[in-house]
């Protein structure tokens, strides 16, 4: 996760990578949820939008999902969760920045 700065999105408040059952905080504030509970509904959500991606044929493998929760914005790629600011961050630099780090987004 080297090549992210993070400093640079605008409205983080953390960052975790999700491995199997543990779940490693990268950058930030620690976020007052239980990562538990969190990693279960993001697994689910993750298997829905797999199912969902395939009925609608769009693009495979299903990567992840951004979704907007009260005041704080949540993003899940690639094993990666972001917590932001909703109002604050800058969405598209966000999943660009991370999608670059992946080796999915190449800058044009």
């Amino acid at each position: 996760m080297s090549q992210i700065n993070f400093d640079r999105i605008p409205g983080l408040i953390a960052v975790y990578k999700i491995d199997n059952d543990t779940v490693i905080k990268l950058y930030g504030r620690d976020i007052k949820i239980d990562l538990n509970k969190l990693k279960n509904i993001l697994t689910e959500n993750m298997r829905i939008g797999e199912e969902e991606a395939k009925k609608l044929k769009l693009i495979d493998p299903f990567l992840g999902f951004a979704m907007i929760v009260d005041d704080i914005g949540i993003t899940y790629l690639n094993n990666l969760l972001i917590v932001s600011e909703a109002k604050k961050t800058n969405w598209d630099f966000l999943i660009k920045s991370v999608l670059r780090e992946v080796g999915i987004y190449e800058k044009s």
